[in-house]
């Protein structure tokens, strides 16, 4: 089983990527739990940290855009694991955290951008 959860995961950026998307789906889970057993002083310090995991998650995904930034060239599959950046839209949405809110979205956008541009790019060459 553990040789599957590998192969489906893929190697290098599409692995990067999926591990990221996926933990920040599954941390959302954690934090609720942990929130209600804590107080409030305790409640605050959580979600100040669960956002700055959020934006590392965000930030990752956007470092590896920004390194593979044609989608001709980008590992296959890549282009759609970046493109499900939007998935971080739901912890940001439950943890109330407004930069996911609005920047999962935006990264999402940001991949078919770039892939709309090729696209152009590519017909005016072959015009």
């Amino acid at each position: 089983m553990a040789e599957s959860l590998k192969m489906q995961l893929g190697t290098g950026a599409n692995f990067r990527v999926r591990v990221t998307i996926i933990g920040a789906l599954v941390s959302v889970v954690p934090l609720i739990v942990i929130s209600l057993l804590l107080p409030e002083s305790g409640r605050q310090i959580l979600f100040w940290i669960y956002w700055i995991l959020l934006s590392g998650c965000l930030l990752h995904v956007l470092w590896i855009l920004v390194k593979n930034p044609t989608p001709s060239k980008r590992p296959p599959l890549l282009t759609r694991d970046l493109a499900m950046g939007w998935a971080i839209l739901l912890p940001s949405l439950i943890s109330s955290f407004w930069p996911g809110i609005i920047g999962a979205p935006l990264l999402t956008a940001l991949v078919g951008t770039t892939w709309v541009a090729e696209k152009i790019r590519n017909r005016s060459v072959t015009s």
